[in-house]
């Protein structure tokens, strides 16, 4: 399998999930930042969206949505458990995380980085509205994470991959998570697994 990724990005994520399943990959980082990046045009060219990831598979399929890849890669590897076993309530309710954070956590910490796009006469107001809605999905998380090691209790799933990412960003919005106690345990809890601190390295978030 080949996972194309944009360092620090959501895809980074997926990154992390494929080095916690164990299976033969190959990660490819793409700079969006480097106009004369080769892969630049290679991934506009599978992804007329432009977006990252882009995961193609040992067959040659392609998937290049968060979830899919989460999903796809925990079903490859069954053995590891990444997943409870389909038709479980627990599977849904991995899901259901896994859908919490792409539709509402990711968009609502994500939009901060929009707020230089603005006008700046009005970035101020920008920012502190969706700081706001930043927070309430943080707090909300923060509550869930009471008396649990990841999101389902005890056992690390793509959604942990996907929230720690997320959460990740606030270091770099300003957006202080000193008030989130549970979270900050949390993400320290998650960048110690072995597989989580070799894709920071990999990808040099360790800076």
């Amino acid at each position: 399998m080949k996972l194309y990724f944009s360092a620090g990005s959501c895809s980074t994520s997926c990154h992390i999930v494929l080095e916690e399943s164990g299976l033969k990959y190959e990660a490819i980082e793409v700079d969006f930042d480097n106009a004369s990046d080769p892969n630049l045009a290679l991934i506009n060219k599978l992804n007329p969206l432009g977006t990252l990831p882009v995961l193609i598979t040992d067959d040659g399929k392609q998937l290049d949505q968060n979830l899919a890849i989460h999903a796809y890669v925990a079903d490859k590897a069954a053995g590891k458990s990444l997943l409870p076993a389909q038709g479980t309530i627990e599977h849904a309710e991995a899901l259901n995380w896994m859908s919490f954070v792409a539709a509402d956590l990711h968009k609502g910490v994500g939009a901060l980085f929009s707020v230089s796009s603005f006008d700046k006469a009005i970035q101020p107001v920008v920012r502190k509205t969706l700081a706001a809605r930043a927070n309430e999905y943080l707090g909300y998380l923060d509550s869930k994470l009471a008396g649990k090691e990841y999101l389902m209790g005890k056992t690390f799933t793509p959604a942990d991959a996907y929230a720690f990412v997320v959460v990740g960003w606030t270091k770099w919005l300003e957006l202080p998570l000193t008030s989130y106690r549970n979270i900050e345990s949390y993400m320290a809890r998650v960048a110690a697994r072995p597989a989580v601190a070799k894709v920071l390295e990999v990808e040099g978030l360790l800076k």
